[in-house]
């Protein structure tokens, strides 16, 4: 039995973290982030000087001079003791003075400027900081490289005011310094990595991540070789050198954390963070920055749902920096406090996550840009219903409603996204009917329109308002109808639509960022996008500039209306009123250039569909209706949608020309997880092997068919082929291996197997795209077979590694299981379709990834991968789903297939056969594998079969050859026909002599796609 299939995870992936520990300690990031703004322009912040902390306590007694050398000397000596005793706010103070004097002292003390800007900004009032640097950058007397420097801070900084128009002009500034200096022939590593990380920040405020991204790891290569140049330097300066590259090596690599978060790739920023976080424990990083990690870690896990370790680091970490004497306004303790109050929502704790969002703001000394950046009227909003305190949620968001009512007026994003808070908040106070009024509003967009997918995002803070907003819509439907009060018709159209987005959603990121090979081999394409992109940004940049006029327009009109208005001269108050007219008037010419680039956006985006149409079903698709869902179906067909929450689990049955079966479980998504998850592992018997021939859980598999489906019993019993749908706890177990009756006989089970033909969807919507494309002309070459891959290269790895991670490269390959008997099962594939294996198949050291990528596929009936497949989060580096081919002996050329290769394929494929481990299952949320059918479907194929896990070698070659033959022969019976015949024989012991009757030889295989065409 083939039961080596990542056996080793555990033991491979604590190898690969002690080889992350072993890093030296300058090569790990020091900087931080999170939506808003992240911190990268950050020098080494630790002690510039050796003291013990008895020798610091001596230096900081000592009184300075009032002037002269030897008074900035001992300023100097006492910064690093304030740091080496964590006394942060004697540091501010000591750098302050240092700043002030660097004018007078000279160029080389000019440096003391941006390192008080920046101890100012992470551990002290961040506001003050910004204010700080227009005194500086107006300062003529600073060196060109220093004014620059700052400006670049201060553009940095003014990210967080989320002021699209003022950012712009300050990086325009910014920007314009650091030309001067290049021309007028200046050289410094440090002034381009600080260049390349505030235009990385620029660009992620202006929605381009993945040039944000790339920017990033340009600034991390150029810090890398300014290091490694450091280290070789020799010198009295050396050591200084090496500290100043090593924190701008940290800077970059820290804010890649977030831009890796910020573009679905969570693992790798969870890997970084807890290779430094060992340091740390291991005494190799300060406190402050243990407890910077902390956070970033809970940053990380919060994006994979990890919420209660997120909880636990998170607090670690705010309970550190208060120990270290960060203020309250500082950039550092929001950040911690925020992964808290995120955490606590993605655990529904909501009156803890309400006390701990409002404690923080109540103890907030005021400081604006600190306040700006913490202060969510969303969250607020949101936090303050969840509490029970309605009437204050309603009043906030029914203001908010009305501004942004003046500001975009119908149809704009922003505004649908404020339905949606008000209409969670006018369904908490009972008003039903006004709260499915906003919530149509809501899904007007974020379901019906292409578009919603660009600008209802779900990321950051948005992403947890509408999460809230979608689920209090989807309890509202569970708990009338387990009440016995079944919503209206149209609700319950909405909560089908809304379970199908979700189902893509958690894959839609994914696909999203992988579409670079796709734009890249249509450039007409390519271009469509771009312009879109343009639109995008001047949109924002109009609406952003006429938010600010309108608080103008607010304020003169509350002015007019006082009292010491009305007592001045007339004169004033009639200049008042023209100024205040003139602005109206400005506002009005706004409004209409920004409706007048949202309607030419708009149409763009109807074109781009049009003209692509099998990108926008990848990346934007529609979500359709149920009864236009149906209408897809052919007579004896049905698709099933599967949809948990906290409260029931969900389902639908749609079948053409009948009304649509709707059914609610009093079965939560806990505890479905926690049943499904016993009976997988009494299926799965290479996963627990002490288990020999153990019998399947027949009383528990009919018990949960009967709690889920029972209701629908009598229409599932007249459907012969069955779709289904689901992003739940059943998206990674064999529905066929379900029971549908009480089981009498253990030698005739009634599997579901006997009554249907079984096919998985990535989501419901997907039949509706796989049939809207026009039948192809059926490939002429029967298959093509990568297997048996050759996972070591000749020269070996090093050791016992298998897998390591470097945040400029990504992910290096090392050791995996060998998988010898693929290679029987390919070779058995190709005698059932006639194909020659010595021509047809790709095996041992030929089988890499740059095999698959030159290869023609357009021509092969069945392409299949006999090998590992590895989900998000099972292995350091792997954030996307990817199969693992063989090593190259260059180490810098990836062996792992990725979604973003997938999306490049030229396919002409009935069948994609992923013959490997857990290819059906997916990671945590359940999006990775439905991302990679997606994109297999997008490459051309027909549909995907996958495996739930580790297959026993002779019965999977048994029952993939029979699957095959049988579909190949004239009046084929269809996909899942195939399949399933194939699988019967097994389970009745016609084939393998009896002896693989067990669920687990024949379950294992799921089909997604078309179960027909």
């Amino acid at each position: 039995m083939e039961q080596s299939c990542l056996a080793t995870r555990v033991r491979i992936w604590a190898v690969a973290v002690g080889l992350l520990t072993a890093w030296p300690v300058s090569l790990w990031a020091q900087a931080e982030g999170d939506e808003a703004q992240v911190q990268g322009l950050t020098e080494n912040e630790e002690p510039v000087a050796n003291l013990s902390p008895a020798e610091a306590q001596q230096v900081l007694a000592r009184t300075p001079a009032d002037t002269g050398p030897a008074r900035y000397e001992l300023l100097e000596r006492q910064y690093s003791a304030a740091i080496v005793l964590a006394q942060r706010a004697r540091a501010l103070d000591i750098a302050r003075q240092l700043a002030d004097a660097a004018v007078t002292r000279g160029p080389q003390a000019q440096e003391w400027i941006t390192i008080y800007l920046n101890a100012e900004f992470n551990w002290g009032r961040s506001g003050v900081a910004l204010d700080a640097c227009e005194t500086y950058i107006a300062d003529s007397r600073l060196t060109l490289v220093t004014r620059a420097s700052v400006a670049l801070r201060q553009a940095y900084y003014t990210t967080a005011r989320n002021d699209r128009a003022i950012l712009l002009r300050i990086w325009s500034r910014a920007d314009g310094l650091v030309s001067q200096w290049r021309q007028a022939g200046g050289v410094s590593a440090a002034l381009q990595v600080d260049w390349l990380q505030t235009r990385s920040e620029v660009e992620r405020a202006m929605g381009d991540l993945p040039a944000a991204t790339a920017s990033l790891r340009e600034a991390l290569g150029l810090a890398r070789r300014d290091l490694a140049m450091a280290l070789a330097a020799r010198g009295p300066q050396a050591e200084h050198q090496v500290r100043e590259a090593s924190g701008r090596v940290d800077g970059s690599q820290g804010m890649l954390v977030y831009a890796l978060v910020r573009q679905n790739r969570p693992q790798e920023a969870i890997e970084i963070a807890q290779g430094n976080i060992a340091l740390w424990r291991a005494g190799r990083l300060s406190e402050s920055m243990g407890a910077r990690w902390n956070y970033r870690l809970a940053t990380s896990l919060n994006a994979t749902q990890q919420f209660e370790p997120a909880l636990t680091a998170a607090r670690l970490s705010d309970d550190m920096l208060q120990r270290a004497g960060s203020n309250a306004a500082s950039h550092t303790r929001w950040l911690a406090r925020q992964e808290i109050v995120r955490a606590l929502i993605g655990l529904r704790r909501w009156s803890e996550a309400d006390a701990s969002y409002r404690g923080f703001l109540a103890d907030m000394p005021p400081d604006v840009l600190a306040r700006t950046r913490a202060s969510d009227w969303r969250m607020s909003a949101l936090l303050a219903a969840k509490a029970g305190r309605l009437d204050e949620a309603n009043e906030a968001v029914e203001r908010i409603h009305r501004f942004r009512t003046r500001l975009y007026g119908p149809g704009h994003p922003l505004l649908q996204e404020t339905a949606g808070v008000r209409g969670v908040v006018r369904l908490l106070r009972g008003d039903v009917g006004g709260a499915m009024s906003d919530y149509e509003t809501l899904f007007a967009s974020a379901l019906d329109l292409r578009s919603g997918w660009l600008d209802l995002d779900l990321r950051g803070v948005r992403g947890y308002v509408l999460g809230i907003a979608f689920d209090e819509f989807m309890a509202h439907v569970a708990g009338r109808s387990l009440a016995g009060q079944p919503p209206a018709a149209a609700m319950l159209q909405r909560a089908f639509q809304l379970a199908d987005r979700l189902a893509l959603g958690s894959a839609q990121r994914a696909l999203t960022d992988s579409s670079a090979r796709v734009l890249a081999a249509s450039p007409a394409l390519a271009q469509s996008l771009e312009a879109e992109q343009v639109l995008r940004q001047k949109s924002a940049a109009i609406f952003g500039g006429l938010a600010g006029l309108l608080n103008e327009e607010d304020r003169m009109r509350r002015e007019s209306q006082t009292e010491a208005f009305k007592a001045a001269a007339v004169e004033e108050r009639r200049a008042h009123a023209e100024k205040l007219k003139a602005l109206r008037e400005q506002i009005r010419e706004r409004q209409g250039d920004g409706g007048q680039v949202r309607a030419e956006l708009a149409s763009l985006r109807e074109r781009i569909a049009a003209q692509f149409p099998d990108y926008a079903d990848l990346v934007t698709p529609l979500i359709p209706r149920p009864d236009d869902l149906a209408r897809s179906l052919q007579a004896g067909e049905g698709l099933l949608l599967v949809h948990s929450t906290d409260q029931a689990t969900l389902v639908w049955l749609l079948r053409p020309g009948v009304p649509v079966v709707f059914s609610a479980s009093p079965l939560p998504r806990r505890e479905l997880a926690a049943r499904v998850a016993r009976l997988r592992a009494r299926l799965d018997l290479a996963a627990a092997p002490t288990a020999g021939a153990a019998a399947a859980d027949l009383d528990g598999l009919y018990g949960l068919y009967r709690d889920l489906f029972a209701p629908l019993d009598e229409a599932l019993s007249q459907v012969r082929v069955l779709s289904f749908a689901t992003q739940g706890p059943l998206a990674g177990f064999p529905i066929g291996a379900l029971v549908t009756a009480p089981p009498a006989d253990p030698q005739a089970v009634p599997w579901w197997l006997r009554r249907s033909a079984l096919a998985q969807l990535p989501a419901a919507s997907a039949l509706q795209s796989l049939r809207r494309t026009a039948d192809r002309a059926v490939a002429p070459r029967p298959l093509l077979g990568f297997g048996d891959p050759v996972f070591q290269t000749a020269a070996g790895v090093e050791g016992n590694t298998a897998t390591a991670y470097d945040a400029e490269r990504g992910f290096r390959y090392g050791r995996l299981p060998a998988l010898p008997d693929t290679r029987s099962e390919l070779q058995a594939i190709a005698v059932a379709l006639g194909a020659d294996p010595a021509r047809d198949l790709v095996l041992g050291a030929a089988a890499t990834r740059r095999a698959v990528l030159a290869a023609d596929l357009s021509d092969r009936r069945v392409v299949a991968f006999a090998t590992h497949a590895l989900m998000p989060g099972e292995l350091p580096g792997v954030s996307k789903p990817s199969l693992a081919l063989a090593a190259a002996a260059d180490e810098r050329d990836s062996p792992l297939l990725e979604l973003d290769d997938v999306l490049g394929l030229r396919l002409n494929a009935q069948w994609v056969l992923l013959s490997a481990c857990n290819t059906a299952a997916g990671e945590r949320g359940d999006g990775a594998m439905s991302g990679l059918v997606r994109g297999f479907f997008f490459a051309g194929a027909r549909s995907v079969l996958a495996t739930h896990w580790a297959v026993e070698s002779r019965s999977a070659a048994q029952l993939t050859a029979s699957t095959f033959g049988r579909f190949g022969r004239g009046g084929e019976p269809g996909r899942a026909e195939s399949l399933r015949q194939a699988q019967l024989e097994l389970a009745d012991g016609r084939a393998g002599g009896g002896h693989w009757r067990h669920p687990f030889y024949w379950s294992a295989y799921a089909l997604f796609g078309d179960p027909l065409r």
